[in-house]
C-alpha cells in the first residue's frame, strides 16, 4: 500500500474505545478552552467583521455560531468560530506549529451538531484531528533555511479539520483517502513570511478558511467526488506543494496509538503570541520576587531568539493583532496592571501611559537561543530589569506557563479561564452549565451538551 493508504487506514479505524482516559480528558479540556475563546472572541472587532459577512451568504443551518444566536451551515459556522477563536490569541499552542486546535475543534463541533454525534465520537474525532495535523507538520517540517523563506501553518493544518469531519461522517478508508487527495486544492498558501508586514491582517493564520475548506471537501466526497489517493507519496507529494524541502514519511505513522501529540499541546494564559510568553513569565517572576514599582524601573532588556528580536519590536501597534506580536507592548501591559490574560483590548492601544514604559524595553539575541528554538522547540528568554538605584535583576525561562514541562496551567486554571471569558457574553449561569456539560461530554450527545446553554 501507499503511504496515503496506510495513513487513511489508521485514521479511519480510530475509535473512542481505544483511547486512554487521560487523552480523552485532554481533548475535553481543549474543547472547553476553545469554546471559551470562541465565545469571548465573538465580541471582538475582528469577529464583528467576519460573522456578519458569513451571515449574508448563509440562510441558516444546524451548527452553532458561538456567542451569537446565529446558526449556519457547518462550513460557515466553523469558519466563523475558527476566526473568533483566534481573535484574542488565547487559543492553544504547539511550539513551531501555531495553534492546532483552531483548525480542528471548530470543524469538529460544527459537523458533530449536523450529524448528531455522541460526545464520545466528537472526542475521538478531535484526537484524530490533532494526531493527523501534528504528525503531518512534523513530517514536512522544512529546513531552517527554507523556513526563513516559506512558512505556512493552515496550509497543512487543514488536514486536521478534514480528519475530524471525516471521522464524524464515518468515512471508509477509500473516502478518507479521497478527502486527503482533495484537501490541497482547498488549502491556503504558506503565507506567514509576509504576515509581519504592516498592517497585519486580522485573518492571521486563516484558520477560518482551513475549517471551511475541510468541511467543503468532506461534503464533496459525500457527493461522490474522488481525490488523488497517493497525495502524501513521492517527490511531488503534498510536502512539496506546501513549500517544504524535506519530508520524513515515517513520522506520520510512528508509534500511532502509543504516542499522542495532543498531550504535547499547551494552554495559553496570555493573549499574545506564544513566543512572547517566556518574557512575560520572567517579568512576572521578578515582580513577585522583588516587589519593585514601575516608577523604580530605569530599563528592561529582553534577550531571546533572533527571529523574535527582529519581528516583535516594530512600530507602535495599530491593532490588537499587531499588539499580539510586540514584546515591549506586552511587557508594558503587565507593568500597568493591564495584563493580556483576557485578551488584548482596542482601548489600550491609545493609552498614552503605555508608550513611555514600552520605550524602556530593549531587545537583543540570547546566545544559543536560536538553536534551542529550532532544534528543541524551546522559547528561551532572559529578562533583566535595571532599577533607578543601579541594581539589575534577572530571570530566565525556556518553557512558558501552560506548555508541557513548564509552569502549571492545568484543569483548574483552564476552567477559570473559560468562566472569565464566557460569562460576560453568555451570563455566569449559562457559562457554568456549559462548562459542566463540556466536561462530561462523553456522557452526552453534542447537541445535548450545547443545548445546556442558550447562546445569546
Amino acid at each position: 500500500m501507499s503511504l496515503t493508504q496506510d495513513v487513511a487506514t489508521v485514521v479511519a479505524n480510530l475509535t473512542y474505545d481505544e483511547l486512554p482516559r487521560y487523552v480523552c480528558d485532554k481533548a475535553k479540556l481543549l474543547v472547553l478552552d476553545h469554546v471559551g475563546c470562541m465565545i469571548a472572541g465573538s465580541a471582538t472587532h475582528g469577529a464583528g467583521q467576519m460573522t456578519p459577512y458569513l451571515a449574508r451568504i448563509d440562510s441558516g443551518g444546524p451548527s452553532t455560531v458561538f456567542g451569537t444566536s446565529l446558526r449556519f451551515h457547518p462550513a460557515n459556522a466553523a469558519h466563523a468560530n475558527a476566526h473568533s477563536v483566534s481573535m484574542l490569541s488565547l487559543d492553544d499552542s504547539f511550539v513551531l506549529f501555531g495553534h492546532p486546535g483552531a483548525s480542528i475543534i471548530p470543524a469538529a463541533l460544527a459537523v458533530a451538531e449536523e450529524v448528531d454525534s455522541s460526545g464520545k465520537e466528537l472526542i475521538a474525532a478531535i484526537v484524530g484531528g490533532y494526531e493527523m495535523s501534528l504528525r503531518l507538520g512534523t513530517a514536512i517540517r522544512p529546513s531552517e533555511d527554507r523556513d526563513r523563506q516559506i512558512k505556512g501553518l493552515a496550509t497543512w493544518q487543514i488536514f486536521g479539520a478534514c480528519t475530524a469531519a471525516s471521522l464524524l461522517h464515518r468515512f471508509s478508508i477509500e473516502q478518507m483517502a479521497d478527502a486527503y487527495g482533495l484537501i490541497p486544492m482547498h488549502a491556503p498558501l504558506p503565507y506567514l513570511r509576509k504576515f509581519h508586514s504592516r498592517p497585519m491582517s486580522l485573518l492571521k493564520n486563516n484558520y477560518g478558511w482551513a475549517n471551511k475548506g475541510a468541511i467543503t471537501v468532506v461534503d464533496l466526497v459525500r457527493a461522490g467526488f474522488h481525490g488523488n489517493r497517493t497525495i502524501f507519496d513521492g517527490d511531488d507529494g503534498f510536502w512539496a506543494m506546501a513549500g517544504s524541502d524535506r519530508f520524513e514519511p515515517q513520522e506520520m505513522l510512528d508509534r500511532w496509538g502509543d504516542r499522542y501529540f495532543i498531550l504535547d499541546t499547551g494552554f495559553k494564559p496570555f493573549g499574545v503570541c506564544r513566543w512572547i510568553h517566556t518574557p512575560i513569565d520572567c517579568l512576572r517572576t521578578l515582580l513577585t520576587r522583588h516587589n519593585f514599582a514601575r516608577s523604580e524601573i530605569k530599563g528592561i532588556h529582553v534577550e531571546t531568539v533572533s527571529e523574535f528580536v527582529r519581528d516583535f519590536n516594530g512600530p507602535w501597534p495599530r491593532s490588537t493583532v499587531e499588539a499580539a506580536f510586540h514584546i515591549p507592548y506586552a511587557l508594558a501591559l503587565e507593568l500597568h496592571d493591564k495584563s493580556s490574560v483576557t485578551g488584548l483590548r482596542e482601548g489600550d492601544l491609545t493609552d498614552v501611559d503605555l508608550k513611555p514604559t514600552a520605550a524602556r524595553v530593549s531587545l537583543s539575541t540570547l546566545a544559543g537561543a536560536d538553536d534551542k528554538f529550532h532544534a528543541e522547540k524551546l522559547l528561551p528568554a532572559r529578562v533583566s530589569v535595571t532599577l533607578q538605584n543601579g541594581e539589575t535583576l534577572s530571570a530566565e525561562a525556556e518553557i512558558p506557563t501552560g506548555a508541557p514541562g513548564g509552569p502549571a496551567f492545568g484543569q483548574p486554571e483552564v476552567e477559570a479561564k473559560f468562566f472569565t471569558l464566557a460569562s460576560p457574553v453568555i451570563s455566569e449561569s449559562n457559562a457554568r452549565h456549559l462548562k459542566a456539560a463540556l466536561l462530561e461530554l462523553e456522557a452526552l450527545s453534542v447537541r445535548e451538551a450545547l443545548k445546556s446553554c442558550a447562546m445569546t
